[in-house]
């Protein structure tokens, strides 16, 4: 096809693929589970999806949210060929065929200027929408159209009688049924409730202005008779189903028998956003099982081509775990760091299939050639007692300074989810978690509740380079694990001191209640050839929180934009950003994504006053309004600094050889 109008085209050829599966399975007469990219299969759904009340259910679909559909997740069973189910399938599809087969002249005339992922959610919401009211109905469609035209009062009554039409609340019916005693760890009651609805054959009825009038071109073109011609083909003895574009065929329409259609209850099949976050897929925190039936797809993951399977060995509460995506954050990593972080990631077929590519740091950056810096397993426990999201994002910049200065990827840490200013006081001992939305709750290897920020999971943090993520770096450890390269460690020995304006008293390891005032600074006095020695082994870790001063070091202006590049694109370094996204304090921000700097009160933090007013073992809140004053933790922080040497720990196992510089 070639791009016309406004339409384009590339994609609405692009994404019938899948839809395509069922309306031809159901001509062939096969029944059809139908699953996207990102799914993870918890267990046997057959197990249900045989067993009352779903085996009587011809179409059983994920919900999207509240009675919108997702097509991630479709069981079809036991629909007629000619019935109501086979015509929607293959109306989903035959929509945008519909446009295309004039040259997307009538599209044009109509002024829908972009696909809006009609061949995807909108289409199937859209086509739902006509086999509940009977009539050809495009609510999702008046989306498309050109933002002026929509101000048209004809259109703008158009789309309030296609929802009058629609009915969705009316029609969908919600019915209690009993569930065996087996499924009580998923029901938790001793019912199940399922959202119905009758799928009706809709037509078309005389095309009514006030509904829109004429969506399609009067004839019909090549793509989509091709699709009818392969339709029949599938079942050469099989009826079709009346044109619903003919609107003589309306009283034929009404009279094709219905077929149910139903909404997956949320603990049979759902999204990680819905019921993953709060802990029900993390078997750790459901007594052995992962309390929802789902599947992380059995298809290609994100182009990866890794399948997820969840152990046989664990029986689950939960079916079907649709990762699909993260609102506040970069869908496409969110698709694999779900199953990442349940420990069903598949990383020798990642392996196979990625090569090279093997994690987001290595876009644009051989694996082979990536280098690691991360704090000690120590000092990213002290990171704990951090005493708000501005403290351990600028404990974090220290980090990412010195992994810039040393041409190294950061692995970035995760925080216990009992941080107080992470679950600020609410339910973290089993699910449903309630940790916000800006946490991803997982259980490490010691069963310790861990929380990573969705920030720390986007291409800006990760890709090119930059960082690791906890399970990605986990896997790196193991990957390098017994290296000859870090066994020869122990030959390596010199030491350099780190210079600071000034000393202080208690060390670091005694410091986890006042995290800030225990930095050590690198500035232009040091200059560390031991670093030099240290540049092929591929991890080095950190036992102290540092700063550098790039201003000071004139010999490494590359790594100095590196690290201001990333502190620019990175949010989780982003203290005035994320101070306002975790709004820990009594006001809220209405809106918040994606913004570097917000309206609203400004906070800034006293560093120096921080040592005197915190005590050890009760976190304290040091963030200040300060009127009209920018967030900031720009501080004169060198009188701040003790004078420490920085030891960067070295081994792929974590052993005991260590070289102090």
């Amino acid at each position: 096809m070639s791009r016309q109008g406004y339409l384009k085209q590339s994609n609405m050829q692009a994404r019938p693929t899948a839809p395509m599966m069922p309306p031809r399975s159901i001509r062939l007469g096969y029944n059809v589970l139908l699953l996207d990219s990102d799914v993870i299969v918890f267990d046997d759904p057959y197990k249900y999806l045989k067993h009352p009340p779903f085996k009587d259910i011809v179409v059983i679909n994920q919900e999207e949210a509240g009675l919108a559909p997702n097509g991630g997740v479709l069981y079809v069973q036991n629909a007629a060929p000619d019935g109501p189910a086979a015509f929607m399938f293959a109306e989903i599809v035959s929509r945008p065929l519909r446009w295309a087969d004039d040259g997307w002249a009538h599209a044009n005339r109509l002024s829908l200027h972009q696909t809006c992922m009609y061949a995807d959610q909108d289409a199937y919401y859209d086509v739902l929408a006509a086999m509940v009211s009977g009539y050809m109905l495009f609510p999702k469609s008046w989306y498309c159209l050109d933002e002026v035209v929509r101000q048209d009062l004809k259109w703008a009554k158009a789309s309030e009688e296609m929802e009058k039409h629609i009915r969705f609340f009316e029609a969908f019916k919600g019915v209690e049924h009993a569930a065996p005693d087996n499924w009580h760890n998923l029901t938790v009651e001793p019912t199940a409730s399922l959202m119905t609805v009758d799928l009706r054959m809709p037509n078309c009825r005389g095309w009514p202005e006030e509904l829109g009038g004429r969506w399609y071109p009067a004839e019909r073109g090549r793509f989509s008779k091709e699709l009818l011609q392969q339709l029949q083909d599938d079942c050469p003895d099989c009826l079709m189903w009346p044109d619903a574009e003919d609107a003589s065929n309306a009283a034929a329409a009404d009279k094709v028998p219905t077929e149910k259609f139903a909404l997956m209850p949320r603990w049979l099949g759902t999204s990680y956003w819905l019921r993953g976050r709060e802990g029900y897929w993390d078997a750790s925190l459901t007594g052995g099982v992962a309390q929802q039936v789902g599947m992380t797809k059995l298809l290609v993951l994100h182009k990866s081509g890794v399948f997820f399977m969840a152990s046989d060995e664990a029986q689950s509460s939960m079916v079907i775990g649709h990762t699909h995506y993260n609102p506040i954050g970069d869908t496409n990593v969110h698709r694999y760091v779900v199953p990442m972080s349940l420990g069903l990631y598949d990383w020798d077929l990642a392996q196979k299939a990625k090569g090279s590519a093997l994690y987001t740091a290595c876009a644009s950056h051989s694996c082979s050639e990536l280098k690691v810096l991360a704090f000690t397993p120590a000092m990213e426990g002290l990171l704990g007692g951090s005493a708000s999201w501005q403290e351990f994002a600028f404990l974090l910049r220290g980090l990412a300074q010195l992994a810039s200065l040393l041409g190294r990827a950061v692995a970035w840490p995760s925080l216990p989810c009992d941080t107080p200013w992470v679950n600020m006081g609410r339910q973290i001992a089993a699910p449903p978690l309630d940790l916000g939305f800006m946490w991803l709750p997982w259980t490490a290897a010691d069963e310790q509740l861990m929380c990573t920020s969705w920030e720390a999971a986007r291409g800006d943090c990760l890709s090119q380079g930059i960082g690791l993520l906890p399970w990605e770096w986990q896997h790196f450890q193991q990957q390098h694990r017994g290296n000859s390269s870090t066994d020869d460690a122990t030959s390596i020995a010199s030491e350099i001191t780190l210079h600071a304006e000034q000393a202080a008293g208690a060390g670091v390891a005694e410091a986890g209640f006042n995290l800030v005032h225990h930095v050590v600074e690198i500035n232009g006095a040091d200059d560390p050839p031991g670093l030099k020695s240290l540049s092929n082994q591929p991890i080095l870790f950190l036992d102290t929180l540092v700063h550098v001063d790039f201003e000071s070091l004139t010999r490494v202006r590359r790594q100095s934009e590196a690290y201001q590049s990333l502190l620019g694109t990175c949010d989780l370094l982003n203290t005035t950003a994320m101070t306002h996204k975790y709004s820990f304090d009594s006001w809220n921000f209405a809106t918040w994504q994606g913004l570097k700097i917000m309206d609203g009160p400004s906070v800034k933090a006293n560093v120096a006053d921080r040592p005197q007013d915190l005590k050890k073992g009760k976190l304290v809140n040091r963030l200040q309004h300060t009127g009209h004053t920018q967030p900031t933790i720009k501080h004169s922080i060198k009188k701040y600094f003790s004078r420490w040497s920085m030891r960067l720990l070295f081994s792929s196992d974590m052993m005991h050889q260590n070289m102090r510089i």
